[in-house]
């Protein structure tokens, strides 16, 4: 049995995982998804939520006892990167699913505009509140192309304002603690919020030792839940 912390991506929580989490589950391994802070059981003011602070509340979901597994989605992937550089003990591999997979000294904001992205003019900026927000009529096409109407009812009654804060900040890492944590990646290939040359130029940049992919917008978690759960596997060599 393995231990797997599910982290979401922009404008999600924990309830993203819904289906997923019972897959990985009935495969025998242990499987649980936070809130990041500003949303669900982690309220905050998106102000007062940096890096950092996200860092922390994933670092508190990780085993004193053994090693965890690192699933994270989308522009959440540097809270996973940056969670491998501070406790690389702790964390067994990060699988990065269409997520931002940042070199140091990199940060989010120089990956945007993303030129294949239906999110593109999409994205409510407020630079005084330090929050962003995914217009509601770019919702299904960007996000839950594949997805039924009952996925795009749940995300459309539960999405937030997402912090901006983290998407400013430019990642410290080490080869020495965050270069000794495998990685792996699942490009999803009909991905229109974090388009597939996106995702392939970051696999450019960050060197991983496996990759799967899954025909599937960026929502897989949704449209693909028991395929999804299987890369993941896959690559966690399970």
């Amino acid at each position: 049995m393995a231990r797997f912390l599910f982290l979401h991506g922009s404008w999600h929580g924990a309830w993203c995982w819904h289906k997923v989490l019972p897959a990985m589950r009935a495969a025998g391994h242990e499987a649980l998804a936070i809130d990041l802070p500003g949303r669900g059981r982690a309220p905050a003011t998106p102000l007062f939520v940096g890096l950092s602070r996200m860092v922390r509340q994933a670092e508190a979901a990780l085993s004193q006892r053994e090693k965890t597994t690192i699933v994270v989605h989308s522009r959440n992937g540097i809270v996973a990167s940056s969670l491998a550089e501070r406790a690389p003990e702790r964390i067994a591999r990060v699988i990065y699913l269409a997520a931002y997979m940042l070199p140091s000294g990199k940060r989010v904001l120089d990956y945007i505009p993303d030129k294949g992205s239906l999110l593109t003019g999409q994205v409510t900026i407020n630079r005084r509140a330090l929050w962003d927000w995914l217009k509601p009529e770019a919702y299904q096409a960007a996000l839950y192309a594949d997805c039924s109407d009952a996925d795009v009812a749940l995300a459309q009654a539960l999405l937030v304002r997402e912090p901006l804060r983290p998407a400013l900040t430019r990642l410290h890492l080490t080869d020495e603690r965050y270069g000794s944590v495998p990685r792996g990646y699942i490009r999803l290939t009909d991905d229109r919020a974090v388009s597939l040359s996106l995702q392939d130029r970051l696999l450019g940049e960050t060197k991983v030792d496996r990759v799967e992919s899954i025909a599937a917008s960026h929502s897989a978690y949704f449209s693909q839940p028991e395929r999804l759960a299987e890369a993941v596997l896959k690559i966690a060599g399970r």
